[in-house]
């Protein structure tokens, strides 16, 4: 795998779809990027991000399996009942526990910190109040250099998620979610 490859997780919650959809189209992969989607998903609600993803995306989109490698120009996205974190550039899934807050956006998020450093980018879109998952992660991604956005508040169905990342005082963009896909795009092209 590419040493330079740029790592970008992107959690989701309520209202999330959209934003989704938005940064996903504006978001052109140079040779040098993948993409791993956390979105909060009910335990037992069978995803269907991969079918309504595809049709506006060039990006190759797979359902994460445990033990997985990493390619570039990939959409990884979480199936539901899960936890994933990058070691040693594959993924690892663990089962969610049963009641738990859900905080795929953090577990994710620190993974990337800790495995890419200055190649982890961290995206927190739409997402309700019942946590602030994202927010921990985003500091990890800071604290190794990496690069944070959060979806403009005023733009968020659920602005409560965005809010709580900025809050951390980690995020260094807050834009609308098409605004942060070309962004991505400009990274990619001017690390490759």
């Amino acid at each position: 795998m590419d040493q330079n490859l740029l790592v970008v997780g992107i959690a989701s919650s309520a209202g999330g779809l959209r934003p989704t959809r938005e940064l996903i189209t504006n978001a052109i992969c140079h040779e040098n990027m993948t993409f791993i989607l956390v979105p909060h998903l009910l335990r037992d609600f069978e995803t269907m991000l991969p079918e309504i993803l595809r049709p506006i995306s060039k990006l190759r989109i797979r359902e994460i399996e445990d033990g997985m490698a990493l390619e570039k120009c990939h959409l990884y996205i979480l199936p539901n009942g899960y936890y994933a974190r990058v070691e040693n550039k594959t993924f690892k899934l663990d089962q969610r526990p049963p009641k738990d807050v859900n905080i795929a956006a953090n577990t994710l998020f620190k993974s990337l910190a800790k495995e890419f450093g200055k190649n982890a980018i961290g995206v927190v879109l739409s997402g309700a109040a019942v946590g602030s998952d994202g927010s921990e992660g985003v500091l990890k991604i800071k604290e190794n250099n990496g690069h944070t956005y959060a979806q403009d508040p005023v733009e968020a169905e659920f602005p409560d998620m965005p809010k709580a990342a900025i809050k951390t005082g980690a995020i260094d963009s807050v834009l609308k979610a098409s605004q942060i896909g070309h962004e991505l795009t400009l990274v990619s092209w001017a690390s490759d």
